[in-house]
C-alpha cells in the first residue's frame, strides 16, 4: 500500500491489471477511481478502500 497526497492509504498493491470491466485485479478499484484518487474526498477514499479490502479478503478466503 502507498500513502497518497493526504492521510488515506490507497488500496494499491502494485499489481495493476485491468479486467474487461476496467476493474484492477490487484486492488479492485475502477480505472476512474485510480485516476481520480488525488481528487477524491477523504470520506470517498475511505469508502473505496473499505470496499476494495472486503473484495480482497473474499478473494483470499475463496482461494483457501
Amino acid at each position: 500500500m502507498f500513502i497518497g497526497n493526504n492521510n488515506v492509504i490507497t488500496p494499491c498493491i502494485s499489481q495493476c491489471r485491468l479486467d474487461d470491466n476496467d476493474i484492477c485485479q490487484g486492488c479492485y478499484r475502477t480505472s476512474s477511481e485510480i485516476t481520480d484518487w488525488a481528487n477524491k474526498s477523504e470520506d470517498a477514499k475511505i469508502a473505496i478502500t473499505i470496499r476494495c479490502k472486503k473484495k480482497i479478503a473474499l478473494r483470499c478466503q475463496d482461494s483457501q
